[in-house]
């Protein structure tokens, strides 16, 4: 039908087959690139789980900070921080959602920063019924003001020096406002995005190998113990630990001998 006109319709061949009345379908889900990231951190609602991460270089190894007695920290579980936010997307955006119902109320608190001088702040709430978590961010720049001549800079390289620094600037300021402007909405973040974000402090631990438990029977077998005698059945008496007495040898009689009488 068209406009107010409900009497007359338009037949059509196509089916429509891709018109379907779900705004998740319709949105840009170009999302934050979050590069170069230098330090994550992790505010849980349970103190203990809390933990902050550093590196020194981009692809440097990551330190615990404040490493505790008896913790023995993974690097290798801790690389998906440094990966996870690279290309991110998002699943759908959530409309007049009630902190109350999307857990914002009480968020764990995730704070990224850059070598490039941005901050991330995502609240991570509850998981959707599809299993994403709804998640609110907030972005920050402290963009440089001007450029730090090298140490051993010549004056013909100057000119191109600054037009690459002013380039750079700019990018970034086109990339903060850009990001500044996700701000408003609750998002739903599918939850292999966030998860390395919100784990627990002990989950960045090398895992404690247990000792195998060795099987009872064995066991018993090992140090010579009976093998267990099934119900019903009377088991034969024990042997004796008494060492049987040594036959003696037996008497053997001597020849009577008589004194001749003269």
């Amino acid at each position: 039908m068209v406009g107010n006109d409900r009497k007359n319709v338009i037949l059509i061949s196509d089916a429509l087959a891709s018109a379907e009345p779900k705004p998740d379908n319709w949105l840009n889900k170009d999302f934050l690139k979050v590069e170069k990231i230098k330090s994550a951190s992790l505010v849980s609602t349970n103190a203990t789980n809390s933990w902050s991460l550093t590196r020194q270089t981009e692809n440097g190894s990551w330190t615990l900070a404040d490493l505790k007695p008896g913790e023995n920290f993974d690097t290798n579980k801790a690389s998906a921080t440094g990966s996870t936010l690279t290309s991110p997307s998002f699943a759908d955006i959530s409309i007049n959602a009630k902190p109350e119902d999307t857990g914002l109320d009480k968020p764990q608190v995730v704070t990224v920063s850059t070598f490039d001088h941005f901050t991330y702040t995502f609240k991570v709430g509850k998981k959707t019924p599809e299993g994403n978590f709804y998640c609110n961010i907030s972005v920050a720049g402290e963009l440089p003001k001007e450029r730090t001549p090298g140490k051993d800079e010549k004056p013909e390289d100057k000119t191109k020096l600054d037009k690459g620094f002013a380039d750079k600037k700019q990018a970034l300021a086109d990339k903060l406002k850009l990001e500044q402007s996700l701000e408003k909405w609750t998002y739903q973040v599918p939850s292999w995005i966030l998860e390395p974000l919100v784990k627990n402090r002990a989950e960045l631990m090398v895992e404690k190998k247990e000792e195998p438990k060795a099987d009872a029977a064995q066991t018993g077998a090992d140090q010579g113990e009976p093998p267990a005698i099934p119900d019903g059945i009377t088991p034969p008496p024990p042997p004796s630990l008494k060492k049987a007495a040594t036959p003696k040898a037996p008497a053997i009689a001597k020849p009577e001998v008589k004194a001749e009488t003269k």
